[in-house]
């Protein structure tokens, strides 16, 4: 990360854009976040279209006038091989950047190119090896300071690909019978933290003298949680994400429920307006990322303003994240309920 916050390849990216003429994509995940909008406006010499699968990235893209589509990368909108130039900083999950790299090949004219940056622990150099391969070029990446930055370039019509793990379709994940998918955090598995909130949720709930009719799940991943807790009672459950992969798994997940249902895209619940007698909310603070005190005060002050007055909260996070001391400035009853020494329960309420 340079001083701004802006991520050194997207930063290196959107310099590279600058020279660039004719039909534009830039392809825009999580890494794209704090960036200036303005460096990858359309000009008389190209268009420039950014597809998202954050809410709050094509949000910000969407403000500054961009052409902006949210969804899970679904390109089906854009004709094949009309597109001059895809611009992607690699993914951190592999199947992603396979699915992106198969996906520009399909996108590109010939000759098209697909400029790639990434830091050396990304694996820059081998998906640049990988889409030289099925490109039919012969490039390799340039390094810049701790980044790396290539143009590859389409020669080959009968393009081969790469394994995405079929990375557009859910599926049912083993020990969870949930549809989930590639592009969700833990995809594959359930998170360990909210498996430990489910452990204490009956209990949580029976603290309560009058029975709680509606919930939200804030961050709601493929639905885990959303699914725990219709065994409850609720008559209304309400799933929110800002990850576009997760809301497609959810919206499957709770399909199967017979009580209401609502799936909200949204940057922690932003886009929604009624209030709910419990909220649940297994933030994305994980083991191995920074710990971001901007994202904890935005699921706190979320949390506050979509909490009915005698509602509760429960969030689930690793110990080592204070949000028990940052929630003094937001609700006035906070109480750790359980440890297990990994992660902590903490409860909320006005």
């Amino acid at each position: 990360m340079n001083q701004a916050g802006i991520d050194n390849s997207v930063a290196m990216l959107l310099r590279q854009l600058q020279g660039e003429s004719g039909n534009c994509i830039l392809v825009a995940d999580e890494n794209w976040s704090n960036i200036n909008w303005q460096m990858a406006r359309s000009s008389q010499q190209r268009s420039v279209r950014v597809f998202s699968n954050r809410y709050d990235i094509e949000k910000s893209a969407r403000t500054a006038n961009l052409d902006t589509i949210f969804n899970d990368f679904d390109f089906s909108i854009i004709e094949p091989h009309s597109i001059d130039s895809v611009f992607f900083r690699v993914s951190k999950e592999r199947a992603s950047s396979h699915y992106i790299i198969n996906q520009a090949a399909k996108l590109l004219k010939p000759e098209g190119k697909l400029v790639l940056t990434g830091g050396k622990n990304d694996g820059l150099k081998t998906y640049v090896k990988q889409a030289c391969a099925i490109f039919g070029d012969h490039t390799s990446a340039e390094k810049h300071g701790s980044c790396y930055l290539a143009t590859v370039q389409r020669h080959n019509t009968d393009l081969a690909q790469l394994d995405d793990k079929n990375y557009a379709q859910t599926r049912t994940v083993e020990a969870l019978s949930l549809q989930s998918k590639p592009g969700i955090f833990g995809w594959e598995k359930i998170d360990r933290g909210s498996a430990f909130l489910c452990t204490h949720l009956a209990a949580f709930l029976a603290r309560r003298s009058v029975a709680p009719r509606t919930m939200l799940d804030l961050g709601c991943g493929y639905g885990y949680l959303s699914m725990q807790a219709s065994e409850y009672g609720f008559t209304h459950i309400t799933a929110t994400d800002n990850n576009a992969a997760a809301l497609a798994a959810t919206t499957i997940n709770l399909g199967q429920l017979t009580i209401d249902t609502d799936i909200i895209a949204g940057d922690a619940g932003d886009q929604i307006n009624r209030r709910f007698d419990i909220i649940l909310c297994n933030p994305p603070f994980h083991q191995g990322f920074s710990i971001d005190g901007d994202m904890t005060v935005k699921f706190l002050s979320a949390a506050k303003r979509l909490l009915s007055s005698a509602g509760q909260a429960l969030f689930v996070v690793n110990n080592f994240i204070p949000l028990e001391h940052k929630a003094k400035d937001y609700f006035r009853y906070i109480e750790v309920i359980a440890n297990n020494g990994s992660f902590k329960l903490v409860a909320l309420s006005q």
